[in-house]
């Protein structure tokens, strides 16, 4: 499947492998349930583990509010009720 599969496609695969993994999956568990091969799985997750930390978001137009920002960083961690400025000290925290 390694040259099948778009880069879109593994950034979907590898997002709900750290769902899995989080919940205590084994690496060949979750390839089965995903359908890929656990060889893959588990190359696709060391070329992305010294990844950006920083990736692309999208924005929900809902109701705004000064302290109400939430950040999902790799692995799934949120961090929720946010300020900007609170979201500019994580990132250079975190970088």
């Amino acid at each position: 499947m390694k040259n099948r599969c778009s880069a879109a496609l593994k950034r979907k695969i590898l997002a709900r492998w750290r769902v899995l993994s989080a919940r205590g999956m084994s690496i060949e568990e979750a390839a089965a349930e995903i359908g890929v091969d656990a060889a893959d799985l588990r190359t696709w997750s060391r070329d992305t583990a010294g990844g950006p930390l920083l990736v692309e978001v999208q924005i929900d137009e809902g109701p705004s509010s000064a302290h109400n920002l939430v950040v999902v960083l790799r692995h799934g961690v949120r961090v929720e009720g946010l300020s900007i400025a609170d979201v500019a000290t994580l990132a250079r925290f975190l970088s």
